[in-house]
């Protein structure tokens, strides 16, 4: 008897587990707390999973010994840290990675994944239109309601670049791709309206890897909207643009001074680094006199990451940066036949490289939401994999 109903919960639990996640990625955008809530359920789930199957129900991926690696720095510098309780305090973001994990044993058809893709995105593009509603009728400067603007333009840029390839794809019926664009609209608008920079940057730069690898025609689109938007867009958003590429502008001027300072840091801890902290209290020592900025981050993946987790740290992290982009790229040409999962393969890959250009003007490494989606689109695309591949859950 109890082997029977352990069966029937093992068969329930992927189930449950999918719409715990589909809900987590829904939610994100409007509560840190409610997404930290259903993360906190996610891994019950799992744990209950793998003891109604006695087994563990992870199964083995190319990205294993690099998560490993990435988490075994993290507890290494945390040791060696002045700031020891702290450090293990801020690792608890490892616990983020179950999420890639989780993705790949519960998303395991294509029915799943796509009805996954539409749930979150027309979720989002509601939000999105409550956004774009409350902008304009406070007469707001940037974009923002749920989080901080520039949390909003990462998340708006990353699902943005996931529906592209399931508008440009003409295997698609005719009436779906309607309405991934009209749910792309709202969500792609209210990406400009967050006037964030590096989010603009990071929607260029997966949209130019999309013209690269499959849509050639698409380069030339961008082109005609960036002509476009310095011909029509208000002043204030052309000036917002133009200021990306101006090194006095006092927000460049300001990163420039952090970046400066945190090579400063990291001169006094190169191997180790600091250990994974809020950088503040350092920073307060080690900048220049006219340097007002708080520098609890260093608005830079990978300056941050050189300062907290030392040079061993960041080569830890480029190699698996570079693993999870040279797996989500095997996987697009393996699934490519497949239009469906050539799409999220594909998608997946131009949101990781959105992300990792955000990531030079941002410590989204560090943004729980932002690393909620990133994790998610890397699970999407090893899903992909496991699903064109026949294999079960």
């Amino acid at each position: 008897m109890i082997q029977i109903e352990n069966n029937k919960l093992a068969a329930l639990l992927p189930e449950i587990l999918f719409w715990v996640l589909v809900l987590q990625l829904s939610v994100i955008s409007i509560s840190i707390a409610a997404g930290s809530l259903l993360l906190g359920a996610t891994i019950l789930l799992v744990i209950v999973w793998s003891i109604a199957k006695r087994i563990w129900i992870f199964p083995k991926t190319s990205l294993d010994y690099f998560f490993l690696a990435y988490i075994g720095i993290e507890f290494v510098t945390a040791i060696f840290s002045h700031e020891s309780a702290r450090a293990f305090i801020y690792s608890k973001r490892l616990l983020l990675i179950v999420i890639v994990y989780a993705v790949l044993v519960s998303f395991t058809s294509k029915e799943k994944i796509e009805k996954s893709l539409l749930i979150i995105s027309s979720v989002t593009a509601l939000l999105s239109l409550g956004e774009i509603i409350f902008y304009f009728s406070a007469h707001e400067e940037r974009l923002y309601v749920f989080q901080h603007y520039m949390t909003t333009g990462g998340l708006k840029m990353m699902i943005s670049l996931l529906l592209i390839p399931p508008i440009l794809d003409t295997k698609n019926k005719n009436k779906k791709r309607l309405y991934y664009l009209l749910i792309f609209l709202p969500i792609f608008i209210a990406l400009i309206l967050t006037n964030t920079r590096s989010a603009w940057l990071g929607f260029i730069a997966g949209i130019i890897l999309l013209s690269i690898i499959e849509y050639r025609k698409l380069f030339a689109l961008l082109v005609f909207l960036l002509v476009l938007f310095f011909m029509i867009a208000p002043k204030h958003q052309i000036d917002r643009a133009k200021s990306i590429i101006d090194l006095h502008d006092p927000s460049n001027y300001g990163r420039l001074n952090m970046w400066t300072t945190g090579i400063k840091i990291w001169n006094d801890y190169p191997i180790l680094g600091t250990g994974d902290i809020d950088l503040h209290e350092l920073y307060l020592q080690y900048k220049q006199p006219d340097d007002n900025e708080y520098g609890g981050h260093l608005h830079n993946n990978y300056i941050h990451l050189l300062v907290t987790l030392g040079a061993a740290g960041f080569l830890i992290v480029m190699m698996l940066f570079g693993k999870i982009f040279h797996t989500e790229y095997k996987i697009f040409h393996l699934v490519r036949s497949d239009h469906l999962l050539k799409n999220i393969s594909l998608g997946s890959l131009a949101l990781f490289t959105g992300f990792l250009v955000n990531g030079m003007f941002e410590w989204n490494f560090g943004d729980h939401e932002i690393m909620v989606f990133v994790w998610f689109s890397i699970g999407l695309a090893l899903a992909a994999e496991r699903v064109f591949k026949g294999k079960d859950a």
